[in-house]
């Protein structure tokens, strides 16, 4: 279904706080008008019956129905963008912009 890299999962585990520990990460897409797929992603303490559970090296993360099917194979990674500053990103083929990443 959906992967974390390494590094995400680390830079998540890091963000937790006194505030957020023992909640769940949920996970959020839908798609716009334009095809495009926007994400959101918090802490959540508000487990649904019908949402999809995935645990991760210990990290639990909640996924509700009406995104599940936009997630399916898609990875987020936290990677240098711009001035060197780290940003979560969503690697999605289901997304109409997804370009696969080249081998150099």
């Amino acid at each position: 279904m959906l992967k974390i890299t390494d590094t995400a999962l680390t830079q998540i585990k890091k963000s937790i706080s006194e505030e957020t520990k023992g909640m769940s990460l949920r996970i959020a897409a839908k798609q716009a008008d334009d095809g495009s797929i926007q994400y959101g992603m918090g802490y959540d303490d508000n487990k649904a019956e019908d949402d999809v559970v995935v645990e991760l090296e210990g990290l639990e993360v909640l996924i509700a129905p009406s995104s599940r099917d936009l997630l399916i194979g898609a990875t987020i990674d936290y990677v240098s963008l711009e001035d060197e500053e780290m940003h979560f990103i969503f690697i999605n083929p289901n997304d109409p912009n997804h370009k696969a990443p080249q081998d150099n």
